[in-house]
């Protein structure tokens, strides 16, 4: 049984631009153990999940889902919210209007029933065949754990695990021959990880060690079809495309970007597939905390959302979209740091250009945040470990109650450079995205960019980080 931890009420709009769609259903549910309450008819959407109808269960656990409306395909649920949301999963393959399904409250899988729906048959046997050769391996691994991997009865089970393992591939093989054409069995496709061939051989004899990934990296998708709109409604696209970035690609923006453009390159072949994969790594950048991931975004907005790729966004939601973009597009690591003229204490323009120290850390605070009470402390321990490595600090005020400023400077004697927009003719919330406090930017003796939005306890090792970088590429 599985639980819907969330329920999303869906008001979107089914229309059949989707893959194979259903004009008219009718799905007849009898789970035994179940009276006089109702049901939920969802549907998954990438990670999250969607009801689209409610209905009444009678007093013999009966209850029909039906509507003369376009149904697009995909893996939906019926949910039974008496039950702590607990729910099964149908198949809507878009050429069965009308499905029955029976079974009962102590074992949704075990005991289902079909009629209808050869998806919905040859799904529910493959979940019941899986599981008894899940429970088999387990019992195997327990004999394992007992008499150990290297005795010769260990040996014995090893070879049975592998057996059973060989069994499942045989019997899903089976199926996807047999059933082509199935959603079930493009779904499983795609969710099933790529065979590598054998490492090609090095002119020195020895096996290609980087082979497997670079196989991984160009084949990931080949069994996953990308035409078929059907998957939209499914958790394949989100777990899919993020272990690939997750397992295969550096971690780096750079290679993250060439990772994108390939993914939302294949998804190009359908609109909606498109829009959905877009969107995915769109928002998936959008809100990364890991430092420099924010260049991702930024080339997701300017090589897919200009020139009118973006079809599912008006006018409005694209200007919101690439102003975000371009808010933080001259913040970007690498980029030089755009210039500052703020003022000390006396009113006397200190510009940032003017600090010739090796490295600058320009810190955004105010006294009268929370966060910066106890970031500045911090800071001020930190100083003379700055300093040793070349480092000054360039802390600025960023409200405009200058008194204010000024008394907390007396009761707190920060040695480095404090400054304030007390003149109000610089712009540095536009020019560093100063969007909260505190907020870090490192720079280098160039003002370019190389570390920004991190905490003060990271500073030095960044820094450490950088000097090596300089020193191996003088």
């Amino acid at each position: 049984m599985k639980r819907l931890g969330f329920l999303l009420i869906s008001c979107l709009f089914l229309s059949n631009v989707y893959g194979q769609t259903l004009h008219g259903y009718e799905f007849k549910i009898q789970i035994k153990g179940l009276a006089d309450t109702t049901l939920y008819l969802g549907h998954h959407y990438g990670s999250a999940q969607y009801v689209i109808d409610t209905v009444p269960v009678n007093s013999k656990g009966e209850a029909i889902f039906t509507s003369t409306d376009t149904l697009p395909g995909g893996v939906y649920l019926v949910v039974i919210p008496t039950l702590k949301n607990k729910y099964f999963e149908m198949l809507v393959s878009g050429t069965e209007p009308k499905i029955s399904m029976e079974t009962d409250t102590v074992d949704f899988i075990k005991n289902m029933r079909i009629s209808g729906s050869l998806e919905n048959t040859i799904f529910y046997e493959d979940l019941n065949f899986i599981a008894s050769k899940k429970d088999k391996m387990t019992q195997l691994k327990k004999e394992m754990d007992l008499v150990g991997e290297t005795t010769e009865e260990g040996k014995k089970i090893k070879a049975e695990m592998k057996a059973v393992n060989a069994e499942v591939e045989a019997y899903r093989e089976d199926n996807f021959n047999k059933y082509p054409d199935l959603l079930y069995t493009k779904f499983l496709k795609a969710a099933t990880d790529i065979k590598i061939p054998e490492a090609p051989i090095n002119p020195d004899g020895t096996k290609d060690s980087t082979f497997a990934l670079r196989y991984v990296r160009q084949h990931y998708f080949d069994n996953f079809d990308f035409s078929d709109e059907r998957l939209l409604r499914s958790n394949l696209y989100d777990t899919r495309i993020k272990k690939y970035i997750k397992d295969y690609i550096v971690k780096m923006p750079d290679s993250i970007m060439v990772a994108v453009d390939f993914i939302i390159g294949k998804s190009s072949i359908k609109p909606k597939t498109f829009q959905y994969v877009t969107v995915l790594l769109l928002n998936e950048y959008a809100t990364s905390k890991i430092m420099g991931f924010d260049a991702i975004y930024v080339h997701i907005v300017d090589k897919f959302y200009t020139g009118g790729k973006a079809f599912w966004l008006d006018d409005v939601g694209l200007y919101r979209i690439q102003a975000q973009a371009d808010k933080v597009r001259p913040t970007l690591l690498g980029k030089k740091g755009q210039p500052l003229v703020l003022q000390d204490t006396s009113g006397v323009d200190i510009p940032l250009y003017s600090l010739n120290s090796r490295f600058t850390v320009i810190v955004f605070w105010s006294p009268d945040c929370g966060h910066c009470k106890k970031e500045m402390p911090k800071i001020e321990s930190f100083y003379p470990e700055l300093q040793q490595l070349g480092a000054e600090v360039y802390a600025v005020y960023s409200e405009d109650e200058f008194d204010k400023w000024k008394t907390w400077l007396r009761g707190h004697k920060y040695p480095w450079i404090n400054v304030c927009n007390a003149k109000g003719t610089e712009q540095y919330q536009l020019k560093y995205n100063v969007d909260q406090t505190p907020m870090i930017y490192l720079l280098d003796k160039n003002k370019i960019i190389f570390g920004k939005k991190i905490n003060i306890e990271q500073v030095p090792g960044i820094i450490k980080d950088r000097i090596k970088y300089e020193e191996s590429k003088s």
